[in-house]
Parts: structure tokens; sequence; C-alpha cells
């Protein structure tokens, strides 16, 4: 059983699927040394806090998160840069290829219930424990396979990333959450690059929602 208050997750519309472009800089894309360069951006290599073997953020606000890049110099990525980088120059239907795979990412784990009322006092210390019961995301980059080919890792699984709209969908909030989480997408479906979570506006608060930060592209002496 799924938890219901996170139904009304769909696929991108299928003429969008494996068409996702982005407009290419002129030349060298630079970027900063934690960050990969993928088809017109960069992007971090990992989820927030974008470290290597550290336990990603989670039970954060798509708010929350864009507060947070912004006050590294980055900002949250938007949904196209997010599958652009999943599906890579290939248009792979899953980061690492284009044949569903469970475990190869961390969406392999046992689904808990979560207790809702005290999700909602985060960050008060019964929402803090409540959201640490729940946790069963992998340290950044611990499945070596679950990497896209552009170098970016865990964008299936793990922490589902809220990012912001860039495609039509019924609710049409400015946030959608992508790469569903641990536990595996809403619904039954595998975690693909396609999958969108739609459900909820960008101050709503779920215990696995995290995100990463990218970058439009700089000139080397901005680095």
């Amino acid at each position: 059983m799924l938890p219901t208050v996170l139904s009304g997750a769909t696929m991108m519309p299928a003429l969008l699927l494996f068409t996702v472009a982005l407009a290419a800089p002129t030349g060298p894309l630079h970027c900063p040394d934690d960050m990969g360069a993928v088809a017109g951006f960069c992007m971090d290599r990992f989820e927030a806090p974008n470290e290597a073997g550290v336990n990603p953020i989670t039970a954060a606000r798509a708010t929350e998160g864009e507060q947070w890049c912004s006050a590294r110099g980055k900002r949250l990525c938007s949904e196209a840069e997010w599958v652009r980088a999943c599906q890579g120059e290939a248009g792979r239907k899953y980061p690492y290829g284009n044949r569903y795979k469970k475990g190869v990412c961390n969406d392999d784990k046992e689904w808990r219930m979560p207790n809702w009322g005290k999700i909602a006092k985060y960050p008060a210390h019964e929402g803090k424990l409540e959201v640490e019961r729940l946790y069963q995301a992998d340290p950044s980059g611990s499945r070596p396979g679950c990497v896209s080919q552009d170098g970016i890792h865990d964008l299936t699984g793990n922490a589902a990333e809220w990012v912001s709209r860039s495609f039509p969908n019924r609710n049409n909030f400015a946030h959608v959450l992508k790469g569903c989480y641990w536990a595996g997408c809403y619904g039954g479906a595998p975690p693909s690059c396609a999958f969108v979570n739609p459900a909820h506006p960008g101050k709503f608060r779920t215990y696995e929602a995290g995100f990463r930060c990218c970058l439009s592209p700089a000139k080397p002496s901005e680095y």
C-alpha cells in the first residue's frame, strides 16, 4: 500500500519523452568542481548538500530548496534540466539505460507508513523523530551504477527532488517532484526520467523530498 496523500503522480506527455533539449553554450561549459556539465547548464553531482558519502537532505519544501541554492550562488533545477540530465544525450528512459533495473538506484526499500500529523510539526522535535524513522536514503553516490551519462548521481531513487515546473500538468503548481524515492514511485511505476509527481505546491512538506542545485553557464573567470 502507498500513501494516498501523495497521489496524483503521472508521466510526462509522450511527445516530451526523449525530446527534452536545451540550448547549448557556444563554447566550452565551465562549471564549479562540485557540479557536472550538462547540455547548456551545470548541475550538482549529488543531491543536496552535494557531497559524496553524505546523507541527502530530506523533509525540505521546494521554497527551502530555492533559498538553500540561492545562498550558494545557485538555483533550484528546472524540470526540463532535470529530465535532460537524467536522459543524457542518448535519451535514456533511466539514468543508467533503457531497461529498468530495480536496486541499481536506491529504489528498493520497503515503504513505511508515515504519520502525517507528526510530519506537519517538523522541524519541531516530534516531527524530526518521525522523519528520522521514515528515512531510508543512502549516502550520496553509494550505488555506483546510479549515474547518468553526464556523471550526475542518484537522479532516480534515494531522495525525491523538488524542481521548478517546466511542463504543463493538471495542477500546474510552480514546482513538481522528480525521481521518485527510496521506496519507488507512487502508484508502482518504475522510477524513470519521465515520471513526475505534480500533486503538491512547493510549500508542502513531505518526509522524502530533497533537491539539488543548478547553475547557468558562466565565463571561466567567474569561478
